[in-house]
């Protein structure tokens, strides 16, 4: 398994306030050997993101500022703002050889970090802003101008314009006051309801959702700058979408990876502390901190960094196969944003609460809004997904990322498998085959949430439709396919990964495979299917993974000729100490069959193409 103990995190307890500072400061200091002469860079890497170099080491020196301003706003130590100070004059000195370069077009990624800038601005300006003489201070003003002469992705991007101008009316250089009502109507447009938004025009709903929207909206009621009216009903928002959000940790404080952007690693625990930093007690504040502090724990003790303690891209390992077009070496460091909560005082609630565990759950738990049914046990979160998947021209992996069955906080997700590895599938879903082309779950044409099941239809070929339910949740979930073909097929269920030691562990790994059945089990965790179909197990290639770097899966397979099949399947996902749970699943609850049966006439209509979205496709070519 990958070393932690380059992890700035690791062996910090992370259990009180003074914990938490200094994990801010540890996990800055590293970056320091990398800044600039200047300090308007921060060069971590030498690999390649969509955007020029230049604006990459921005990236490097801006998100940073997401950890260190709360740190100084909430009273800590910070000893190195004289080198941030100086960035900031030399980053928009068009005459200095570290100018950043000006917003050139929408889409730029320049508008990312000029965010996390007015923030600071807005935040700490005895900090970051005074201590600028007046030349300086008009260069920087200059070239915030930026995200009002173009206009940001129609997405959470609306939000970098509020913030920016939070840091422009702190300082008494208000910004385009039409451009921010025009990002404060696009957002109002996301809101789906209770609390949850879609990213934007593409109407994915992803982590986007918590350490984008709600957080952001969360620093802007904090700052009580920019739209009065508009913060009150982020603050509202915020208090609706918690009890839906707490559900997404498992009593570790892991949470699932699911969707684009999984570098951003613990930005998943960011809205916790914003409503520290907001003074709003969505739940109770032994809760919060609870969540939040566990959830920093459970990276602590993952490999999330090299060996100088600079964050790496991927997940819970170096990896950069599961990563986006987006994604510089300064990209992570988005996930500073999860220490919000150090610029509340120290006599907060939050502070002062003691940690509440994660509550159990009763039974699965219907999330609508983002087609999802959440199930928790002491093991893990269980996500099963039946939401209409977003496609993005830009982004590697859409189907892994958007389109599998069920997602886990344990055992993460695996790619789409390449040559010469493709026969092999991949996990957490079904595969479906004729011989010729191959595919698993994507383009799902409609799907929704009732009573504790998911509804879902897709065609991976024009003859052939397969409708699915899936219910249940942890350690066992069930899936019920309706499969209506006028070929022959081959359809295959995968489960979750397990850790392998390496990809050659032949056909040992599998403690059980054969009719009806296979079930992989290592030393800490057992992922195996049982229902219609021959079992067998496949090693997948290295680092096909979020949370292991060798993986194996389990794979239930049946042949079908042209006609209408129902096919059983159900899913284990433990940890190691399964007991009785594998020799003893659940009854697939008849709820199922009936809702397939109710819906097998349902007249799905293809949506019409937005050409806004079309258009945002066609021109995006940077940016988170």
């Amino acid at each position: 398994m990958p070393d932690p103990r380059a992890n700035p995190l690791a062996g910090n307890p992370l259990a009180t306030r003074d914990d938490v500072q200094q994990a801010v400061r540890d996990l800055v200091e590293p970056i320091l050997p990398h800044l600039s002469p200047g300090g308007a860079r921060a060069r971590l890497g030498s690999g390649a993101a969509l955007f020029p170099q230049r604006v990459a080491e921005l990236e490097g020196y801006a998100r940073p500022l997401y950890g260190i301003v709360p740190l100084v706003a909430g009273g800590g130590r910070f000893d190195h703002w004289d080198r941030w100070c100086e960035g900031l004059a030399n980053g928009t000195d068009p005459s200095h050889p570290e100018y950043w370069g000006p917003v050139a077009g929408d889409t730029d990624q320049r508008m990312v970090e000029m965010a996390a800038i007015g923030w600071a601005m807005a935040t700490v300006p005895a900090h970051y802003w005074e201590p600028l003489d007046d030349p300086a201070r008009e260069r920087v003003l200059a070239w915030l101008d930026g995200i009002d002469r173009f206009d940001p992705a129609p997405n959470n991007w609306q939000f970098f314009r509020l913030l920016v101008h939070l840091g422009r009316e702190r300082v008494g250089a208000p910004g385009d006051a039409a451009a921010a009502e025009r990002s404060t109507g696009m957002i109002e447009d996301y809101h789906l309801g209770d609390g949850w938004y879609r990213d934007g025009m593409t109407g994915n709903v992803d982590w986007y959702l918590p350490f984008a929207f709600q957080t952001y909206g969360l620093m802007i009621a904090a700052s009580g700058l920019g739209d009065r009216e508009a913060a009150d009903r982020y603050v509202q928002r915020a208090r609706a979408f918690a009890p839906d959000f707490a559900e997404w940790f498992a009593p570790d404080g892991a949470s699932f990876a699911y969707g684009r952007s999984q570098t951003y690693r613990f930005a998943q625990g960011s809205m916790w502390g914003a409503l520290a930093a907001a003074d709003v007690e969505a739940l109770p504040w032994d809760r919060v901190r609870g969540l939040s502090l566990r959830h920093l724990r459970w990276w602590s003790q993952q490999a999330i960094s090299d060996r100088d303690g600079v964050l790496s891209i991927g997940y819970a390992y170096d990896n950069r196969r599961l990563a986006e077009g987006y994604n510089s070496a300064g990209s992570p460091y988005w996930s500073m944003k999860a220490f919000g909560a150090l610029a509340a005082p120290a006599d907060h609630p939050f502070w002062t609460a003691d940690e509440a565990p994660q509550r159990p759950l009763s039974a699965p738990v219907d999330q609508p809004h983002g087609g999802f049914v959440v199930d928790r046990d002491d093991d893990h979160v269980v996500v099963l997904s039946g939401r209409r998947s977003p496609t993005f021209a830009f982004l590697e992996q859409n189907a892994a990322k958007y389109g599998k069955l069920a997602y886990s906080s344990r055992f993460g997700f695996c790619g789409e498998v390449e040559f010469p590895y493709a026969d092999l599938g991949t996990d957490s879903t079904v595969r479906v085959s004729d011989g010729d082309a191959t595919h698993t779950r994507w383009n799902v044409q409609d799907a929704f949430v009732e009573d504790g099941m998911v509804w879902s239809r897709w065609r991976p070929f024009d003859d052939v439709v397969i409708d699915t339910v899936l219910c249940g949740g942890a350690p066992w979930h069930h899936r019920v396919h309706l499969v209506r073909t006028d070929r022959a097929l081959t359809v295959a269920d995968s489960g979750f990964a397990v850790a392998t030691d390496s990809l050659r562990f032949g056909s040992d790994l599998a403690d059980e495979q054969g009719d009806g059945r296979v079930l992989l089990r290592t030393g800490d965790a057992a992922s195996g299917i049982r229902g219609d179909g021959e079992g067998s197990a496949r090693p997948l290639p290295p680092n096909a993974g979020t949370t292991f770097p060798h993986t194996a899966i389990p794979v239930l397979t049946s042949t079908l000729e042209p006609g209408e099949h129902l096919l059983r399947r159900s899913v284990l996902g433990a940890g190691g100490q399964t007991g009785t749970a594998w020799d003893e699943p659940p009854a697939i609850p008849e709820a199922a069959v009936e809702l397939l049966e109710r819906e097998r006439d349902r007249v799905v209509e293809t949506p019409a193409a937005d050409p806004q979205v079309d258009l945002f496709r066609r021109r995006r070519s940077a940016g988170d």
